[in-house]
Order: structure tokens, then sequence, then C-alpha cells
């Protein structure tokens, strides 16, 4: 395993789908001594440093178009600026990627999806999260959200609704349906497994009693319930 340059930087706190995605990975990737991971959309890096602590891999990077990267990102040397559309590195470079809620904020997601493609070799990993543009309601479990945030951002998504307007294009934070992501991802990948249920009892165990994510998790009501969408894809 590699030796980790971030080993002296402090874990930083992540969401919970970043745990899940280390789990998730880290069951596949067992046997690799040198991994290579990129997080597409990586905001301010801090993912990317605790997927490097985590993981236990050195070349684990992060691009983002913004470039506001925290003191700890930039320290570890593992971010760069760069859009998902266009990525700064060569084909077949990587073993596993990750975009965490970031390409419901590409301009061209296929363009995005087609690059994540392109730069993972055969066999990879792909991890994402994106928001389920069926949900009733969202925000609820948002990873450092006030309340006033949350309920705001309920109030833009239904006046985006209202307004015929609750697209991505549209700058909406909706994301995207369950089969619209399906085919988007099928058509680059050779396996596409959702894992919302999942991460949801990942996230929720201890918190929510099971009774109650086994109502709001049935297939009848998981489309309109869960907030967002997860997937581990193959390719």
């Amino acid at each position: 395993m590699d030796v980790n340059p971030t080993s002296a930087i402090p874990v930083p706190t992540v969401a919970a789908m970043v745990h899940h995605c280390c789990d998730m990975l880290r069951e596949r990737l067992y046997s690799a001594e040198r991994a290579r991971g990129l997080l597409v959309g990586c905001g301010n890096g801090d993912e990317v440093v605790y997927m490097r602590q985590s993981l236990g891999y050195e070349h684990v990077v992060g691009v983002d178009v913004e470039g506001k990267f925290s003191s700890a990102a930039r320290a570890g040397g593992c971010v760069f600026f760069g859009n998902a559309e266009s990525l700064p590195f060569p084909s077949e470079a990587f073993d596993f990627a990750a975009a965490f809620h970031s390409l419901e904020h590409v301009a061209d997601p296929n363009l995005a999806l087609d690059e994540i493609s392109r730069v993972l070799r055969r066999g990879a990993w792909f991890y994402a999260g994106v928001p389920n543009r069926s949900r009733w309601i969202a925000y609820l479990g948002a990873f450092n959200a006030t309340t006033w945030q949350k309920i705001s951002g309920n109030l833009k998504d239904w006046g985006a609704r209202l307004r015929g307007k609750f697209r991505n294009e549209c700058g909406a934070h909706a994301g995207f349906e369950r089969e619209e992501f399906r085919k988007l991802l099928e058509q680059r990948f050779s396996s596409v497994q959702f894992l919302t249920e999942e991460f949801l009892r990942f996230k929720y165990a201890g918190s929510v009693p099971k009774g109650v994510l086994d109502v709001l998790l049935a297939p009848s009501m998981i489309n309109y319930v869960a907030p967002a969408h997860y997937v581990l894809c193959q390719k």
C-alpha cells in the first residue's frame, strides 16, 4: 500500500455518501496496491483528502471548476482546476472515480460521463450520487446545512416545479429521474447497480426505526421519498 502524503493532515468531516463510497470501493479494490482514483466536482477538496486517508491510496485526485480548495487539499497536492466535460487526464488513467452531487451541475452530463468513462480503465469502478428529480422533499439529511437552508431549498424546488423549470439546465438542483440516469449510465458502463436503498439504510441505521425505514423504502415509495440516487458502476 502506498505511503499516504496526507497522513499528517487531520481527517476532514465528510458526508455519509463519501463514507459509503469508500466502503464500496474498499471491498472491490482490496487486492490493488497502487489504485488510482478521481473525484469529479470535488468542491473544496476535503472529500479527496478523506478518500486518500480512508482508502490508503496516494494517487487519488480531484478536479473542480471553481478551484476554491481548502488548505488541507492544497497541502496534499491532490486537487486541480478542471472541467468534468474536458478532464485533464489521459485515457484509462484511473481504477475508480466518484461524483458526489456534481453531475447535475454540468452543462452536458452526457459529455461529462463520456469523459469519466474515457479516463477509467476497463474493469474500473464509478460511484455516483445525484439528486432524485422525482423526490417529494429533499435536504432533510443534507450535510452541513442549517434548518433554514433545508426549508428554503425545498421552497425553491417547489417554486421551480410550479414554473415548469425544475430541470438542471434551468439552474435548479433537480438531478435526474431514476430511469433517465440508468440509461445515461448503461450507455457507458457494463454494470450499473442502484444502491439507493442500501445507502439510506446505511445512513439512517440507528437514528430511524427499522420499521419506518421499511415503509419509506418500499418499492412503491422509494422513488418519491429518496432525495437522491446512488449507484455503483463498472466499466
